[in-house]
C-alpha cells in the first residue's frame, strides 16, 4: 500500500474522529445556558448529551455490517454527510425536543464514522504499525474532550449557544466531498444477513438502561424505574442466548473468549466512564457551582489536551517495551488521585491552580488510550478487524454513555439530598454537598480499572515494533 495514501486516510479519519469527539463534549458547556433558554431543570438537559451517546451505541453495531455489505467508502461518506447535516440543523432548533432529536440523528452518523474509519485504517496498515497508528488516531479522543470546554465556552460567551453546534457541520460536509475523490473503495464484501432480532433487543436494553438511570436521579426508586431495572436481567439473558445461537450474530460473543479482548473492554469501561463522566461533572461544577464563565472553565479544562499530547506518544514507547500494564496503571492511578483535587477549586480566582491540576490530569489520561485500543485488536487477523472494531467501539460508547449517565445521576442525587430544586442556581455553601458524590465515585471507577489490568498476564501483551 502506497505510504502517501495511508497517511491521507489516517489524516481524514483523525480529523473526522476529532469532530465526532468534539461534538460529544463541546455541548456540555451549553447545558446551563440551554436550561435557562428552554426554562427546564439542569438535570433535564443531560438528554442532549445522552441522546447523542445512545445514537452512537445504536449505530456502531450496524456500521460494520453496512460497510462490508455495501462498501466501506460509501458508508463512510454517508456517515459524514449525515453527521454534518444534523450538526448544522441543531443550530436552528426551536425546542429542547427538537434539539434532542437532531442530536440523536447526528449521533447515528457519528457512530458509523468511528468503526468504519478505523476498519479502513487497520486494513491498510500492518500489525507492526498498529500501536503507532493507534496513538496517532487516538489523539483526538484525548484532545477533543479537553479542548471542547474552552472552545465551546469561547463561542458560547461570544456568539451564543447556536453557534456551538456549527463547529463540526461544515467541516464534516467538506471532508465528505474530499473523501469521494481520495478514498479508494475496499474490495471486501460480505453477504451475511443482518441480525435484526439481536439489534432490536440490544437497543431496547440500552434505551431501558440509560432511561432508568436518568429517571432514577429525577424520580428516585419509583415503580416505573424499578420495573425498568428488573426487566433488564431477562432481556440481557435473552440477548446472550440468541446471539450465541446465531450463525451471523450482531455481536459475536466468542470474541470475548480471547483474554486480551475481554480485558481491553473491561479496562476501557472503567477508563471511558471515569474520563467522560468526570468531564461532564467538572464542566457543570465549575460553571454552575463555582461560578466560572464558560470560557474560563473551558480554558482550565483545555489544559488536559496539552498534557494528553505530551504523554500519548510516550505511551507507545512504554507499551512496546513493557506491555500495557505499566502505562495503564500509571495513567489510571494519576486520574484517580487528581480528580478529587478539583473540588479544591472554590472560586474563579483559582485559575492558575486549576490550570496545573488539569494539566496533570491530562498527563495521566494520555497514557491510557493507546494501550487499551491496541490491546483490543492485537489478537485478531485482518479479516476479523471490522467486527472486532465494531464491538470494541460499541462497548466504548456504552462506557462513555454510562459515565455521563452516572455523573448526571450523582448530581441529581446531590441536589435531592441538599434539598435543592434542579436549577442552575446553587448556593455557595451547598456546592460540595451537590457535587461530592460524583467526585468520589469517578476515582473509584478508575481504581477498578487498575484492579482489572493487574490480573492480566504481562507476557501476553508485549509487542515489539
Amino acid at each position: 500500500m502506497h505510504k502517501q495514501y495511508k497517511y491521507i486516510i489516517a489524516i481524514i479519519y483523525t480529523v473526522v474522529l476529532f469532530l465526532d469527539r468534539l461534538d460529544l463534549t463541546i455541548v456540555n458547556t451549553t447545558l446551563p445556558t440551554l436550561a435557562r433558554y428552554f426554562h427546564v431543570s439542569i438535570t433535564v438537559t443531560d438528554w442532549i448529551s445522552l441522546s447523542f451517546l445512545l445514537a452512537l451505541a445504536v449505530s456502531i453495531p450496524v456500521s460494520t455490517w453496512l460497510g462490508d455489505r455495501f462498501g466501506l467508502k460509501k458508508i463512510y461518506i454517508i456517515a459524514m454527510l449525515l453527521f454534518g447535516a444534523a450538526s448544522t440543523l441543531c443550530s436552528i432548533a426551536n425546542s429542547l425536543d427538537q434539539l434532542i432529536f437532531l442530536r440523536f440523528i447526528q449521533g447515528i452518523g457519528g457512530g458509523m464514522l468511528i468503526p468504519v474509519g478505523m476498519t479502513i485504517i487497520y486494513r491498510i496498515y500492518d500489525k507492526s504499525e498498529y500501536a503507532s497508528i493507534t496513538s496517532f488516531t487516538f489523539l483526538p479522543s484525548l484532545i477533543a474532550p479537553a479542548v471542547a470546554p474552552f472552545l465551546g465556552g469561547l463561542i458560547l460567551d461570544s456568539l451564543g449557544w447556536r453557534f456551538v453546534f456549527l463547529c463540526s457541520g461544515p467541516i464534516s460536509l467538506s471532508l465528505a466531498i474530499i473523501s469521494i475523490v481520495l478514498i479508494q473503495e475496499e474490495p471486501h464484501r460480505s453477504k451475511s444477513p443482518f441480525d435484526w432480532l439481536g439489534f432490536t433487543l440490544g437497543e431496547v436494553i440500552l434505551i431501558d438502561f440509560f432511561y432508568a438511570l436518568s429517571e432514577l436521579g429525577k424520580e428516585g426508586f419509583s415503580m416505573p424505574v424499578v420495573f425498568m431495572v428488573v426487566i433488564l436481567f431477562p432481556l440481557v439473558w435473552l440477548f446472550v442466548k440468541i446471539e450465541n445461537k446465531k450463525e451471523h450474530p450482531l455481536i459475536d460473543l466468542n470474541f470475548f473468549k480471547k483474554p486480551l479482548f475481554l480485558y481491553a473492554n473491561l479496562i476501557q469501561l472503567c477508563f471511558q466512564a471515569c474520563h467522560f463522566g468526570a468531564i461532564f461533572l467538572i464542566g457543570l461544577f465549575l460553571q454552575v457551582g463555582v461560578g466560572f464563565s464558560a470560557t474560563l472553565a473551558g480554558l482550565m479544562m483545555g489544559m488536559q489536551a496539552i498534557g494528553a499530547m505530551a504523554t500519548s506518544r510516550y505511551s507507545v514507547k512504554l507499551f512496546n517495551q513493557y506491555g500495557a500494564k505499566l502505562p495503564i496503571i500509571i495513567g489510571l492511578s494519576g486520574v484517580a488521585l487528581i480528580t478529587p483535587m478539583i473540588m479544591l477549586i472554590d472560586r474563579p480566582s483559582m485559575l492558575v491552580f486549576g490550570i496545573f491540576v488539569f494539566l496533570a490530569r491530562g498527563f495521566f489520561s494520555g497514557l491510557c488510550g493507546t494501550p487499551i485500543q491496541t490491546l483490543s485488536v492485537i489478537d485478531f487477523d485482518k479479516k476479523q478487524i471490522g467486527s472486532v472494531n465494531s464491538i470494541f467501539n460499541t462497548c466504548r460508547q456504552i462506557a462513555i454513555s454510562l459515565g455521563v449517565a452516572i455523573s448526571a445521576l450523582l448530581i441529581s442525587l446531590g441536589l435531592h439530598f441538599s434539598g435543592l430544586i434542579g436549577t442552575e442556581n446553587i448556593p455557595t455553601d451547598k456546592i460540595l454537598s451537590v457535587f461530592i458524590y460524583g467526585f468520589l465515585v469517578m476515582p473509584i471507577i478508575a481504581l477498578m480499572g487498575i484492579a482489572i489490568i493487574c490480573k492480566l498476564n504481562q507476557q501476553m501483551i508485549c509487542l515489539k515494533e
